[in-house]
């Protein structure tokens, strides 16, 4: 491999990180944004904002199991590739959450995206920025479920009805 593929590379990995942090930055700056009275009311639909801090919290769990599990030659688990799963997944890791505090549910997140980005920091950059490996799909999964779900938040925070439908910027 030459140095300007070892550079591209390099690159691409940083491209994809940066998108996967400012996403998830956002997300925090709109839940921080939230009123006290919003942890535990209904914010979205029947979710608290508690709620939907502990579903990306457990979400964010599943992506530091699968890229271990990558790295041991596991495949992907079937939920996290099968999305007629996610609703009943969800559902039953919202309910899981709803008795634990809100601070406690919040520093899950943020603890949960540590342990997913020293989990990246082993992945190589030719793995990481691979399109025929899982890597890939795992972070970009991550990235795109803030992003929907800090679109959500600001939508509500805006006064508005609903969010229109994002897509990744790289698509």
């Amino acid at each position: 491999m030459s140095d300007d593929d070892v550079r591209v590379r390099s690159d691409e990995r940083r491209r994809l990180l940066n998108e996967f942090e400012v996403e998830r930055n956002q997300l925090i700056r709109n839940i921080e944004t939230c009123r006290i009275r919003d942890i535990d009311r209904p914010f979205i639909g029947d979710w608290s904002l508690k709620d939907i801090v502990g579903h990306v919290a457990s979400w964010e769990a599943e992506y530091v199991a699968a890229i271990r599990d990558i790295r041991a030659g596991q495949p992907l688990p079937g939920h996290l590739l099968d999305e007629r799963q996610h609703d009943h997944w969800n559902a039953d890791h919202v309910e899981r959450k709803r008795l634990l505090n809100f601070w406690s549910v919040y520093e899950q997140l943020r603890g949960g995206r540590q342990r997913l980005v020293d989990e990246l920091e082993q992945v190589s950059d030719d793995d990481l920025t691979d399109e025929s490996q899982d890597y890939v799909r795992v972070v970009r999964a991550a990235t795109d479920h803030d992003r929907e779900h800090w679109h959500h938040i600001a939508a509500v925070l805006a006064g508005m009805a609903g969010v229109q439908k994002s897509t990744p910027t790289n698509e």
